[in-house]
């Protein structure tokens, strides 16, 4: 006998019950990129004067290259002090200070000469790189559309095979899945940009789950 995924049958109680799933993929239009500027040195003050340069030196690359002000923002802002440890002792070689924005980025056939110039311009981590779409809730509730009428063709099958009339309002829908799953490329520390970043987008995979309950007669 064929066994059903995904659904029960409740004929005693004159309910179907399926579910119905779809996963709708999109190309995204937006990149989220994380891109820090670490710098050292003996003296907290010189390390922080170093770090402010390099950072400001970066938001001007990213401004020239049409990132808008108001997607540039200061993410992580961390200062450690830094030690060596020599014959069981603790030495103090001095300070790390670490600033990292985060960069929405929206020409994203620029992704990588953004990041290219960024490095070049003073930037020496770049982690996070997050693909997404500006518009993600319509992309969901088209695959909550076919996920329901997925559920609903199982539901009818079901009710043919069991001599059963299906009625075509459902008594209770239940929706389990969350809006987008995005993917998301990390790299570690970058020092130099010899050649040309190549970032691939891929596409978002957006999936959409529902249990639906219909009566039956």
């Amino acid at each position: 006998m064929y066994s059903y995924p995904y659904y029960r049958t409740g004929n005693t109680n004159g309910t179907i019950t399926v579910t119905g799933e779809h996963t709708l993929y999109v190309d995204p239009d937006q990149a989220i990129v994380s891109i820090g500027v670490v710098t050292k040195d003996e003296e907290l003050e010189a390390a922080q004067n170093e770090n402010q340069q390099q950072s400001s030196q970066v938001v001007q690359s990213l401004l020239n290259n049409g990132v808008s002000q108001k997607d540039i923002q200061t993410s992580t802002y961390q200062v450690f002090p830094q030690y060596n440890y020599e014959d069981g002792k603790q030495i103090f070689t001095g300070y790390e200070v670490r600033q990292v924005f985060r960069v929405t980025i929206k020409d994203i056939e620029k992704v990588g000469t953004i990041i290219d110039d960024a490095i070049k311009s003073g930037a020496n981590r770049v982690e996070n790189i997050q693909f997404v779409h500006s518009n993600p809730i319509e992309s969901y509730q088209l695959a909550l559309t076919s996920a329901y009428q997925k559920a609903y063709q199982k539901a009818l099958t079901l009710s043919s095979q069991s001599g059963q009339q299906l009625s075509p309002q459902p008594k209770s829908i239940t929706e389990q899945s969350s809006p987008m799953v995005t993917p998301f490329v990390t790299t570690g520390f970058v020092k130099a940009a010899e050649e040309s970043t190549a970032v691939q987008p891929g596409q978002i995979s957006v999936t959409a789950i529902l249990t639906v309950e219909y009566q039956t007669r």
